[in-house]
């Protein structure tokens, strides 16, 4: 049998499929500035040093902690600070305290009300308020999806996915200028796609990769916000295995993502109002894989960045059901699976494997909605790990890179260090956030600002672009 303590851990940490952060210092362009009146810092007190380690609990429980952190951390963008407190003081609150189950239903409470108050001010003529109401119920909405599989409604995922997309699609519609909503070319479905435009003329465009857990309005907070307000244009959509790709096609994940990339960029590169010279790909999470695979083949990129970065997805499994998928033929190797994995595994075990295994194959997704820990752990182990960049394909990046690490990442461990380590590309850096600006954990789940701050300067300094 496990060990319970070492798999509890391992197994929740191998949900690794969200955001955190760190520092690094990061020069400044040489181009003439704009006159700034001095600004001068204010002495400390005595014996008052620098600013210690931060950390954040909403939850006692590791992953609802991590994951709400994430909803304080688009406050202003889309969530709003005395929001999500309130939904998190209403799920700790609950008979026995927090669990998924009550984490899930104070965020559709949330995204409940939010929707009803934007319709209210829709009603009344306020479109702004309306837009803004829209957005941050669709990131409630957001943070509810995230716990479907772990309630007693495991099959609602799509249900939860279509209020979120709603309120999405009801906030672009108001916002101003509005998203295009556009569909590229992709095999039998076409990939859903929203193009945000950082002004009129020909500019530079930032692709927004998510990673396997978060959604279409997270991009916004970890990242395409920022990159608006310098005058990129985003690109934001949902690839196979990520929103409704996977909730209403199941359509999974797929190793050679360049399949994926290289339409979205003959799709930008078709439109004249973007800089054919200057497309970047900002790949979040576990799309720090994706966007390193897919640079490997697709050389059109002015720029890359790995956000944490990330050679095979295989890393964020622990050593106890590695080995497990190395125990022999697939049928030992899934009786050792259901024996002393399956019938053992405590709720947060259970659903840490749902949602880590759901977007590996099809047949996953279907067990772990109908309430399952997947079954065909011999099968998923051997999909997980084509989830791999060799050393050829790392060699074969020609864009400028930047691959980032975050302090007390759990998730990915080594694998920022790997990538960067097999670039070859001349064009390379690496940047360790950290506590001082509480940008540690994996993606920075509480400041995205500041890591935005960080990648952009870089992105602005590589292309040459000063918006």
């Amino acid at each position: 049998m496990l060990a319970r303590r070492h798999f509890l851990t391992a197994a929740t940490a191998g949900l690794g499929l969200l955001a955190a952060g760190c520092s690094t210092d990061n020069s400044s362009g040489t181009s003439a500035q704009p006159s700034v009146p001095p600004v001068s810092t204010v002495p400390p007190a005595p014996g008052a040093g620098e600013l210690k380690v931060s950390s954040f609990q909403l939850f006692t429980q590791e992953d609802l902690n991590f994951q709400s952190m994430i909803a304080l951390g688009a406050s202003g963008i889309s969530a709003a600070v005395g929001e999500v407190l309130t939904a998190v003081n209403q799920a700790n609150a609950a008979p026995g305290g927090a669990s998924y189950q009550s984490v899930y239903d104070a965020w559709i409470a949330s995204g409940n009300l939010l929707t009803q108050q934007a319709d209210e001010a829709l009603k009344a003529g306020h479109k702004v308020t309306a837009s803004a109401r829209y957005m941050r119920a669709a990131q409630y909405y957001n943070q509810a999806l995230f716990w479907v599989l772990g309630t007693s409604t495991p099959g609602a995922e799509a249900q939860v996915y279509g209020s979120m997309n709603a309120a999405w699609t009801a906030a672009n519609s108001l916002a101003r200028p509005a998203p295009e909503s556009v569909s590229v070319p992709y095999e039998d479905h076409p990939l859903p796609g929203w193009f945000f435009s950082g002004g009129s003329g020909t500019r530079p465009v930032v692709i927004m990769n998510n990673g396997s857990d978060g959604q279409n309005v997270d991009m916004l907070a970890e990242g395409g916000d920022a990159a608006l307000e310098r005058g990129y244009h985003v690109f934001i959509f949902e690839g196979p295995g990520q929103g409704s790709m996977l909730f209403e096609h199941n359509i999974v994940f797929r190793p050679d993502w360049e399949k994926v990339i290289t339409p979205i960029v003959d799709y930008l590169g078709g439109r004249d109002d973007v800089d054919k010279d200057k497309i970047v790909l900002h790949g979040i999470s576990l799309g720090g894989y994706f966007v390193a695979r897919a640079a490997a083949y697709e050389h059109r990129l002015a720029a890359v960045i790995a956000d944490p970065g990330l050679d095979s997805s295989w890393r964020a499994f622990p050593e106890s059901i590695k080995k497990i998928a190395e125990a022999g033929p697939a049928e030992v190797v899934n009786k050792i699976w259901a024996d002393d994995v399956i019938a053992g595994a405590s709720p947060q075990e259970s659903f840490a494997l749902r949602k880590r295994l759901e977007i590996y194959t099809a047949e996953a997704h279907d067990e772990a909605a109908a309430g399952q820990i997947p079954t065909d752990w011999y099968g998923i182990s051997r999909r997980v790990q084509e989830f791999t960049l060799s050393p050829e394909q790392m060699a074969a990046i020609t864009s400028p890179t930047l691959v980032t690490d975050y302090v007390e990442d759990i998730f990915f461990g080594d694998g920022p260090t790997a990538l960067y380590d097999g670039l070859t590309v001349e064009k390379k850096k690496f940047i360790r956030f950290g506590e001082t600006n509480g940008a540690q954990y994996h993606d920075a789940p509480v400041a995205s600002q500041y890591v935005g701050e960080v990648i952009l300067d870089w992105v602005d300094e590589t292309i040459g672009y000063q918006g």
